[in-house]
């Protein structure tokens, strides 16, 4: 038999609007009597009807988690957008709300179009794969669903973002190699993350600098996300006449691309080049040797991104838009190394 609140507030010889002030949180309800509320709703084995709270909200409860991208993801990625997802679906049940994903692939404008104007969800998480974030930035702007960008750093006003600190990232990364005494370090970066790659490419770029190493473009390469980008990338790399001693990439997955062609090459990390990453992944520990990298805190870039968004979602009104950067940790193993000339 199921039980409703007003089995709770016979039983309790209270009012049903007593009641349900207390079981959705209000202010109004004494500590104590909210305390009584809350015990008899657990013996009665009470669970709200979340669509009857919807209609009273005139909200649907649920988040949208979108993910905008013009290619199908790889498997490299999954453990990237799987810590993301698992930190924002735990805040999201812990508020009550269910989290949605949606894969945008082909008509992305389109979709994401449609579902601003559906309203089936009550905000939405942007997460862009590939191409440029500035276009469905403009489209969920102009339809006034309330969103945040999550972990790129969109140039337009009025736009909400949380993303991680990846500039600092890859200044602690490159330092950490000029510590070590390589001087010619190369960035390997991407061709189609111009947000993020250009982010760490300014860390690179002032970590150089601040140590008054004048950057050499030769050293710069841009790889594409193809599954054999870094690979060749970084065999240009190593065909200079002056190679790099040392090398910053854009991912774990980047790297490890890179490392392959190092060890293809007749080379080895850390001896004849050190190597660092970005991400902290799963695979980046596994490597032969374990990679160096820099550690995002993904699950909590997710969780930061529910918070921010139920605030803005609650208000009801115009509330500023979110701002936030999330700390980034080097994590030093084995594939970095002083250089051999040094």
């Amino acid at each position: 038999m199921t039980t409703d609140i007003r089995d709770i507030a016979r039983h309790l010889g209270l009012s049903v609007s007593t009641v349900s002030k207390a079981l959705n949180g209000y202010g109004s309800v004494s500590e104590k009597t909210r305390a009584r509320i809350l015990q008899a709703a657990q013996e009665f084995h009470y669970s709200p009807s979340r669509a009857a709270r919807s209609l009273r909200n005139n909200r649907t409860e649920k988040i949208g988690l979108v993910l905008y991208t013009s290619t199908p993801l790889s498997s490299r990625s999954s453990e990237y957008y799987f810590e993301i997802i698992r930190g924002a679906a735990t805040a999201a049940e812990g508020r009550g709300y269910n989290l949605i994903l949606y894969l945008t692939v082909g008509s992305q404008r389109e979709r994401l179009i449609q579902l601003c104007r559906s309203r089936e969800v009550d905000c939405l998480i942007l997460m862009v794969g590939t191409g440029t974030v500035s276009e469905p930035v403009e489209v969920l702007l102009a339809e006034e669903l309330p969103f945040i960008v999550l972990n790129k750093h969109p140039q337009l006003p009025g736009a909400s973002y949380i993303v991680s600190e990846h500039e600092a990232g890859a200044f602690q990364a490159v330092e950490h190699l000029i510590g070590l005494g390589h001087r010619r370090i190369a960035y390997l970066g991407r061709d189609d993350d111009l947000e993020t790659s250009g982010d760490r490419y300014a860390g690179y770029r002032r970590a150089l600098e601040a140590h008054g190493i004048a950057p050499d473009e030769t050293l710069v390469a841009l790889a594409s996300s193809q599954p054999q980008g870094a690979y060749h990338a970084m065999e240009g790399l190593l065909e200079l006449a002056d190679r790099p001693t040392a090398v910053f990439a854009y991912s774990d997955a980047w790297a490890i691309g890179a490392l392959r062609a190092i060890n293809d090459s007749g080379l080895s990390v850390p001896d004849d080049l050190s190597l660092v990453g970005f991400d902290d992944l799963r695979a980046a520990s596994l490597t032969h040797p374990p990679l160096t990298t820099v550690r995002q805190q993904l699950a909590e870039l997710g969780r930061r991104a529910i918070e921010a968004l139920l605030i803005q979602v609650e208000q009801g009104d115009d509330p500023s838009p979110v701002d936030q950067a999330v700390p980034v940790d080097l994590v030093v193993r084995q594939s970095t190394a002083r250089p051999r000339s040094a």
